[in-house]
């Protein structure tokens, strides 16, 4: 926790433009608050920076933790770090990565924008928000994510704490968090360890087929259902094989739980959890502009 950050040695020179090495982060950050509940696989801290005078979100990744689980998830690929991932993705509906590097420890590092929000599963199990409102973050969330993939990148994490809606007079929605993020390329597509939420697992990830950025498209289905309905398209899972049989009847019905949704509303969503990849929705580049034109509510008969 805060205490491992004390006896490192002093940073050396930027490196790589927005890489550095050898950085001393107990001397050059003073930590502000623990925001450790994104997992056990880092630690996140609001600290600030005294280089720059800002206020950031400091990420130091448990390293025994992250090679363990990179071995599982990667089949021993060369995956690269996430810092490494996500300066790569610019995009105002991500959270931006101002620095990553290794500490005079190893460890490895990010500074990311300092961002004040709740996530969409507080929002889901608050009922902080009105339909058009999520309907509305749901976009923004989906060209976030987008713009992963657009980058080369799967996700691999989608899950409703993945994602953020600021607290400021804009309150725009950020996609967040790559620790589980890997290069959309043949070698990390091979069937491998099931990694990520359970309840937001694809079908193809779970019995351990070829995948590709459709794990995120249906991960992402999943977290448009919850948060509009407030329930899962398919039952609470115990063990991925329970997951596996509930896949084999059709998800819950969006209007039987919550009426007021339109039909077109219901029509995407259902689309978003198809089991079948070829029945599902083809791509996050066009469901932002989809979502955007379509009423929220059923009309008055």
């Amino acid at each position: 926790m805060i205490g491992k950050l004390k006896g490192m040695f002093a940073p050396a020179p930027p490196q790589g433009g927005s890489r550095r090495t050898g950085v001393n982060v107990q001397k050059r950050f003073l930590i502000q608050s623990d925001v450790s509940s994104q997992g056990s696989m880092s630690h996140v801290y609001k600290a600030l920076d005294t280089e720059t005078g800002k206020t950031v979100c400091l990420k130091i990744l448990d390293q025994e933790k992250n090679d363990a689980a990179q071995a599982r998830a990667s089949r021993h690929e060369d995956r690269p770090a996430e810092g490494a991932i996500a300066v790569q993705i610019r995009h105002p509906h991500v959270v931006r990565t101002l620095e990553h590097g290794t500490t005079s420890r190893g460890e490895q590092y990010l500074v990311m924008e300092y961002l004040n929000g709740i996530s969409f599963e507080q929002i889901r199990d608050g009922r902080l928000a009105r339909t058009a409102e999520k309907l509305e973050w749901l976009a923004q969330a989906a060209e976030g994510l987008n713009a992963v993939h657009q980058a080369g990148f799967i996700h691999h994490d989608v899950n409703p704490r993945n994602f953020l809606v600021l607290r400021d007079r804009d309150r725009q929605a950020k996609v967040i968090d790559f620790g589980l993020a890997v290069p959309n390329t043949p070698a990390f597509r091979k069937p491998g360890n099931r990694t990520g939420c359970l309840a937001y697992m694809a079908p193809e990830l779970l019995r351990r087929e070829p995948i590709d950025e459709q794990i995120d498209v249906f991960g992402f289905g999943v977290v448009a259902f919850s948060l509009l309905t407030g329930k899962l398209p398919y039952d609470a899972p115990a063990s991925p094989n329970a997951l596996l049989q509930r896949f084999a009847t059709p998800p819950s019905d969006p209007q039987a739980i919550k009426a007021k949704l339109s039909d077109e509303v219901r029509d995407v969503l259902l689309k978003l959890v198809a089991v079948r990849k070829s029945d599902r929705w083809p791509s996050l580049a066009t469901l932002a502009d989809h979502l955007r034109a379509i009423p929220p509510k059923r009309p008055l008969r």
